[in-house]
């Protein structure tokens, strides 16, 4: 009988570990969902500049995708755009509609930080993970 339970013990211990790494390994990846942006006020000109992206989850087909709204400023804050992303490993892709460029295909990823990565037409590309401009009032910024 003892030796029955130092087995179950054993095997609990084990399983236990398994679980824990398990949980760990997921908790290190970033989430992609959540609001990317560089986009800020210039208090001189009383203009805004800047992108500002906002992924979020749906379900389709019965798997987890993900759509993102995305906002150029270039002095002014332009018409949001909801657009499909395409999640590849650990990169993520989409094409928008630029006020200037038209459209424009974007190449990137997503840690911790935030979002970097490049638009075709405009270059290279880092956004703090964060609030949107749009809550700064609600913020007290």
């Amino acid at each position: 009988m003892h030796l029955r339970h130092s087995h179950l013990t054993l095997m609990g211990m084990t399983v236990a570990l398994l679980c824990s790494a398990v949980s760990c390994a997921a908790a290190s990846a970033p989430k992609l969902q959540g609001i990317y942006s560089n986009m800020e006020p210039s208090v001189e000109q009383g203009e805004l500049i800047g992108i500002e992206i906002f992924i979020l989850p749906h379900v389709r087909d019965d798997a987890v995708a993900y759509v993102a709204l995305i906002q150029f400023a270039d002095g002014l804050p332009m018409r949001p755009q909801l657009v499909d992303l395409s999640i590849q490993d650990d990169g993520i892709s989409f094409s928008a509609v630029h006020p200037v460029e038209g459209e424009i295909e974007f190449t990137g990823s997503i840690d911790t930080e935030g979002l970097t990565g490049r638009f075709d037409a405009l270059g290279e590309v880092s956004l703090p993970r964060g609030e949107s401009i749009w809550q700064w009032g609600a913020s007290g910024r």
